[in-house]
């Protein structure tokens, strides 16, 4: 007769696969652990790397601050600049691999984005025959000065992790080789951050100079600031669907502007000047009943009732049945291209579904087109052979620091078919940029 519940022989077997299965989970933890305390440790490494190849990096950068100010061929600064805007690119992604937030290293980021946009202009200015000023060689002194004073603090560092003094992580085992309190790093670079609060403003044809931050729009200085109530009349017209406008609220920042709305309709009036900034509808398109001609013209009477006027088309792209044109102003026979607006248009109503005047707004000036400037003609013969000219215009071309540069833009066609937009400068004669243009069915880009 067999006895009930679990034999001898089942009990045995049910403590021997207990016992496997908790032998197995020993070693598999034993395992993990292991991986953890090498994966802790490979990170240690690369952080200790980080921190003083950064170190050897801002010690390099100091010395060769130092050089670019007493040299004068244009082949030493630019073999200079060059090493130089490396070693801050390569100093930056060591700094990213320091435990940190974004607080802790913005001044160092910051400094060393813009030591390298700097040294770079200061080589162009070589290339194109012109010497440093004394102005400049100050500057790049300043920079020396503080350079080394970061120099010196992450010299410290690599020294306090040396020691056991400094941490990567605050009230963690992890890095600790000890039981006494260390600093950490945010603490640390919070030390470092400190020395570059006074870094001197630097401006030049770079994208981190400090006079692109500190640019107030073009078009609003000298102009008069206006009420809500006339703003308001100048919003109801932009809107133009009869509905009338409420005031929503005050936009502050580098256009100050008042906001008003409807159910379907919101426009911002800048309080200088009272120029309408943008407009935004909510309506949807349905099936497309015009096209892009029409649109572009539709866009063009818009414009010109709202009191933008002499505005070319330029580039545009369809999406969901909206039309949008990029519109620029034009001086002359010059296209002024930073001076831009964009105007959606429904293309099953033909309404105008939005529009954005910020570019306009803040870069509409008078420009003056320099008095050495070469021909178009001659600057043909600049180009490469083997490309077809169909096209040439004047034009004012914004560079990516705020600035401008005449140039004319000629419009070719490569020996496989392919159209280009080439820039060449008529002050200096060299090219400044080259654009593929993209055609799709659903408009024209450049790229």
């Amino acid at each position: 007769m067999t006895e009930k519940g679990i034999s001898h022989r089942g009990k045995i077997r049910l403590i021997s696969y207990i016992t496997f299965a908790l032998a197995a989970l020993t070693v598999f933890s034993v395992v993990q652990s292991v991986k953890v305390a090498r994966y802790e440790r490979e990170i240690l490494l690369t952080r200790q790397r980080a921190l003083i190849s950064l170190d050897e990096y801002l010690s390099d950068i100091t010395s060769d601050l130092q050089k670019v100010v007493y040299v004068s061929t244009p082949s030493m600064v630019s073999n200079l600049s060059t090493k130089l805007w490396r070693d801050c690119a390569e100093a930056k992604n060591s700094l990213a691999q320091l435990p940190s937030n974004d607080s802790s290293i913005s001044n160092t980021y910051g400094f060393l984005s813009q030591v390298g946009e700097y040294i770079m202009s200061i080589q162009r200015k070589s290339m194109r025959g012109e010497e440093l000023t004394e102005d400049e060689r100050k500057q790049l002194l300043e920079l020396c000065e503080f350079a080394n004073s970061l120099s010196e603090k992450l010299n410290s560092m690599c020294y306090s992790l040396q020691n056991g003094t400094f941490t990567f992580e605050k009230k963690s085992n992890m890095f600790l080789s000890t039981n006494e309190v260390s600093d950490t790093v945010f603490e640390k670079m919070d030390d470092v951050e400190q020395t570059l609060s006074d870094v001197p403003s630097l401006v030049f044809d770079g994208p981190f100079s400090n006079h692109i931050e500190n640019m107030k729009p073009k078009l609003l200085e000298g102009e008069e600031e206006i009420n809500k109530n006339q703003a308001q009349e100048i919003a109801n017209n932009v809107c133009g669907d009869g509905k009338e406008l409420t005031f929503a609220f005050e936009e502050s920042g580098n256009v100050p502007c008042y906001v008003f709305k409807n159910d379907d309709c919101t426009v911002a009036v800048t309080k200088q000047g009272g120029y309408p900034l943008y407009m935004l509808n909510s309506t949807f398109a349905g099936e497309i009943n015009i096209e892009y001609e029409d649109a572009v013209n539709k866009a063009k009477e818009y414009l010109n009732s709202i009191g933008y006027k002499n505005m070319k088309e330029s580039y545009y792209f369809t999406d969901d049945g909206i039309c949008t044109v990029n519109f620029a102003y034009v001086q002359g026979d010059a296209i002024c291209y930073a001076d831009l607006i964009k105007v959606s248009v429904n293309l099953h109503s033909g309404e105008i579904h939005s529009f954005d005047a910020t570019g306009y707004v803040s870069c509409h000036t008078k420009r003056t087109v320099p008095e050495n400037a070469i021909t178009a003609e001659e600057g043909r013969k600049k180009l490469y052979s083997g490309l077809e000219i169909s096209n040439v215009s004047a034009c004012f071309a914004p560079t990516e620091w705020k600035s401008e540069n005449y140039c004319y833009e000629y419009l070719c066609t490569t020996e496989n078919g392919q159209q280009l937009l080439v820039y060449l400068n008529a002050a200096t004669g060299e090219e400044e940029n080259v654009l593929i243009l993209l055609y799709s069915d659903g408009g024209v880009l450049t790229k």
